[in-house]
């Protein structure tokens, strides 16, 4: 490690291949791996093994994390996964959120080049929108503070990035569904951040690529604002439609249970009679009776990984990763094949 023959971050063999590979007792395994940990070589992650360590120079400085939202949906895991690594590494954590405003996003980012960061994790705000912060960012890197955007990106800065692929996974469940016999398929997606616009995009790919062509009425689009109101209504107008669709592809989670519940109240049974697909593989997934199919948010892995590239990009300044996650489908009791369905008044 003292070498660099092992990468920080990476992990370790585990104890009985160390135990085989020197001929030794797992208990002496065991007691090195302790002393090394002492010595802060290396460190543990409870359930996934002995990774090593990140060198002094990062221990003891700041690193910001900055979320669209801190304690809601999937950021809690997101959140955990990052502050394991870099509590691992000696570093302290700032965190902070900007309720995917802009002009919070400008806040955060003013009150943060106030103070002593070594790097910074951020989260675009509505990322498919004009950037009104630019500004901010090109300071950060005039005075040689690393960023990594998580999520989406801003491609007017080429900054560096963790991400899944969104238009791909868009791709997949619209696919999942083409082949369970269903055509007349309704999308709705956020339009105010880049994930949203990629899985769009996805979308129609797909149908274009099966011959569909798609139906401007069936697909819907939704700001930040809207989540408590839209996909609701947006179901109820989509099930008046003849012929009605039989499927639809939702933003994630929170849509799906929003739509889930405007068809329950319309008598419209899931997935007898229609099928509904998700992304993000979140806790409300299996929140209701219906279990929810969908692309799989790496959440904790994603987290940790940020984590890890920031590391990285502080040790090394001229370092610019570009880490796409790709999409696991997750397959549930939500979709189901196309048995048609009756237009509600």
């Amino acid at each position: 490690m003292k070498r660099g023959a092992i990468a920080p971050g990476n992990q370790l063999p585990s104890e009985n291949m160390l135990a085989d590979q020197f001929k030794i007792s797992r208990h002496t395994v065991r007691k090195a791996l302790d002393d090394l940990e002492h010595e802060g070589l290396i460190y543990r992650e409870q359930g996934r093994g002995t990774f090593c360590a990140y060198p002094a120079a990062a221990k003891g400085q700041t690193v910001a994390v900055v979320t669209t939202y801190i304690s809601e949906y999937i950021f809690p895991a997101v959140i955990r996964g990052i502050e394991e690594v870099l509590s691992a590494a000696g570093c302290l954590l700032l965190l902070a959120s900007t309720g995917n405003a802009k002009s919070k996003e400008a806040t955060c980012l003013e009150n943060l080049l106030q103070q002593k960061i070594a790097g910074l994790i951020i989260e675009p705000t509505q990322s498919a929108r004009e950037n009104e912060n630019l500004a901010y960012y090109r300071e950060l890197e005039n005075r040689g503070i690393p960023y990594l955007m998580l999520h989406a990106y801003y491609p007017e800065l080429d900054p560096a990035y963790i991400i899944q692929d969104d238009e791909k996974g868009g791709y997949l469940v619209t696919q999942h569904l083409i082949r369970l016999g269903h055509r007349r398929i309704a999308g709705l997606f956020k339009a105010d951040d880049l994930q949203g616009v990629k899985r769009r995009a996805g979308y129609l790919k797909a149908l274009q690529e099966h011959g569909i062509e798609p139906v401007p009425a069936l697909i819907g689009a939704y700001e930040t604002e809207e989540l408590y109101s839209y996909p609701d209504q947006f179901a109820r107008k989509i099930l008046k439609e003849t012929p009605p669709p039989t499927a639809m592809v939702c933003y994630n989670d929170q849509v799906a249970l929003f739509v889930l519940e405007a068809l329950r109240e319309k008598g419209v049974k899931v997935p007898e009679e229609f099928s509904l697909i998700s992304f993000d593989d979140s806790s409300l997934a299996v929140a209701s009776e219906v279990k929810l199919s969908g692309i799989k948010h790496p959440k904790v892995t994603m987290g940790r990984q940020a984590a890890r590239l920031i590391l990285d990009m502080i040790k090394d300044k001229t370092y610019k990763p570009r880490f796409v996650f790709q999409p696991e489908l997750i397959l549930r009791a939500s979709c189901g094949k196309n048995h048609g369905l009756k237009r509600r008044k």
